[in-house]
């Protein structure tokens, strides 16, 4: 649909997709959704979808956030879900922001966590671990958009808070999501990162 002429001048990324993660994934979950969700291709899929972008006149080659997102030069941005989730809640509806979770192409990332073996209280470290991993602590995370790694099992036992969901996209949207490994991370990262110029030929600020 983003290639659409009513589109012109609307699509940006979050980020430089010749540096930034961010952006990289989004490139990444655009190719992930053209090839069918065959990772070995994505990459390439990706930036012949954003060349097309480009070309249609479609791409706004400047960093998509909620300031540039408030003042309409950016209206849609292509970012993770939980950082469009907190845009939504400043901009306070002004403008008004929907936030959409692709059909297809849908990628997560996560954040590891790690006990110090050198840490001197290393039992305190592991208590807190539970607690991160308990419905309580994964419930705190999603409080702040960030969907934890029990999501789906929190989502299928009912235990999120009936108003904590209505503020959070259908919890079916990410039951396809792709944790892509480190190995294909830094595989495709190697191809978008330097390919970008080549292949879209558009310099993001």
């Amino acid at each position: 649909d983003l290639l659409k002429p009513e589109y012109k001048n609307a699509v940006a990324l979050a980020g430089d997709p010749r540096a930034a993660n961010q952006a990289i994934q989004g490139v990444f979950a655009a190719g992930l959704s053209q090839s069918k969700g065959n990772v070995a291709k994505a990459a390439d899929a990706g930036l012949k979808f954003f060349a097309q972008l480009n070309k249609n006149g479609n791409f706004v080659p400047v960093i998509g956030k909620a300031a540039s997102l408030a003042q309409g030069s950016t209206p849609i941005v292509i970012r993770w879900d939980y950082n469009a989730l907190a845009d939504r809640d400043t901009l306070k509806g002004n403008p008004k922001v929907e936030v959409v979770v692709p059909k297809t192409g849908v990628v997560a990332g996560v954040y590891a966590q790690g006990i110090s073996a050198y840490a001197p209280h290393p039992n305190a470290a592991k208590l807190w671990q539970e607690y991160l991993f308990s419905d309580e602590g994964q419930l705190a995370w999603l409080k702040g958009y960030c969907h934890p790694t029990r999501f789906n099992d929190l989502a299928a036992r009912k235990k999120i808070p009936q108003d904590l969901l209505s503020r959070m996209p259908d919890a079916a949207a990410y039951k396809k999501a792709l944790f892509p490994t480190l190995e294909q991370q830094e595989a495709y990262k190697a191809v978008i990162t330097k390919q970008w110029d080549s292949v879209v030929g558009s310099n993001v600020k």
